[in-house]
């Protein structure tokens, strides 16, 4: 079977679609997907477009399935100072500084910190480099590796599922990815994991709502947490960017959050 019809068979199989089905989402008969599976029928550029779409597939995997095709990629994967870039950081910027005085960040799609505001900054000072950067931060580390981050939740169990069904989400829809699946195996293989995975065997719906509860010296603090993405974007790194941002789930955490932007007031993002 070649690349292409290999890739589009296990794309199939894992987003749970007949070929009947996918051919009804892309618009092409089943028997036309059966042909492009077993190598019977080649597709054209548009054709892979059609089926990556139909099966939701994230721009890099698009990328992935065109080349196995005999194409060339279709969609940029630019780094954010690319000059080409530049509308979209500001942007992405201006949400962080729009949300000060509360904390919020930018992951990648490994979870590491790209850009916070001030004052999620102070709150992550320790962990800063000697350039005061957090770009070496991964956030699924802080949540799950053994250490004093971890300790500090309150309710560090119901924090934990909450990030696991979201990467688990990640893992699904990113198939063969393998980044993506080592970070959820490391993930795993943290102290405490796998009681977690193994009391939830098969995944439920989400709770509407999981507040972050953390201790900071005598005080609770909890936490509400909400996620944004460039929605239609025609580039790998600006889909793949989530931008977490935060608000006090009480007035306590509210007078908190006033104190660190104060402290915050000056400090480079």
């Amino acid at each position: 079977m070649p690349a292409f019809g290999a890739n589009l068979q296990q794309w199939r199989t894992q987003r749970g679609l007949s070929q009947m089905a996918l051919g009804l989402e892309a618009g092409v008969s089943a028997r036309h997907i059966s042909f492009l599976e077993t190598g019977r029928a080649g597709p054209s550029a548009e054709m892979v477009l059609r089926l990556s779409r139909a099966l939701d597939l994230p721009l890099r995997e698009r990328n992935a399935l065109l080349v196995s095709a005999g194409f060339a990629p279709r969609f940029g994967h630019r780094p954010l100072d690319d000059g080409e870039m530049a509308q979209a950081l500001a942007a992405a910027r201006y949400l962080l500084e729009a949300h000060e005085p509360f904390p919020a960040l930018a992951l990648d799609r490994l979870w590491r910190i790209v850009l916070c505001n001030r004052p999620q900054a102070y709150l992550f000072r320790d962990l800063a480099d000697e350039q005061g950067s957090l770009a070496h931060v991964s956030v699924l580390d802080l949540v799950f590796a053994p250490g004093p981050f971890r300790d500090s939740f309150v309710n560090w169990e119901e924090v934990a599922v909450a990030v696991l069904r979201r990467l688990r989400r990640q893992v699904q829809r990113a198939g063969r990815d393998r980044e993506i699946r080592a970070l959820w195996e490391r993930v795993v293989a943290a102290p405490g994991v796998d009681g977690l995975i193994r009391a939830e065997p098969v995944p439920g719906p989400a709770p509407a709502l999981v507040p972050i509860q953390v201790r900071e010296g005598d005080r609770t603090l909890t936490w509400l947490n909400t996620l944004a993405s460039f929605g239609a974007s025609g580039d790998v790194t600006l889909e793949e960017l989530v931008i977490e941002s935060f608000y006090p789930g009480d007035e306590e955490t509210r007078a908190y959050a006033a104190e660190i932007a104060k402290a915050a007031r000056g400090r480079r993002p």
